[in-house]
């Protein structure tokens, strides 16, 4: 339990990345601005773990979350496996 406990910290400790930044990954993942497909985006999001954040919105008259994967997360399981394979 112990490995558990440090193990859920490395995922749900995680500092969010900006508000800017995950306008950034929508609009690319999209394929056009963020600001034309979702009013309201939140500069803060509600909640960030190790593989995104959620952002609040308003899409079409709606009030919406919207989950933002982090960029790079191959990366990040690259380091994550190697930090196990220690373990």
């Amino acid at each position: 339990t112990e490995y558990t406990n440090v193990l859920k910290t490395l995922q749900d400790d995680v500092p969010g990345f900006s508000g800017k930044r995950a306008k950034e990954i929508v609009s690319k993942e999209l394929g056009k601005p963020c600001d034309q497909v979702f009013k309201d985006f939140s500069v803060e999001p509600l909640a960030a773990a190790s593989l995104g954040q959620v952002h609040t919105a308003t899409y079409k008259g709606k009030n919406v979350a919207v989950k933002v994967q982090r960029a790079g997360l191959k990366e990040l399981f690259d380091v994550d496996l190697k930090n196990l394979k220690k373990l």
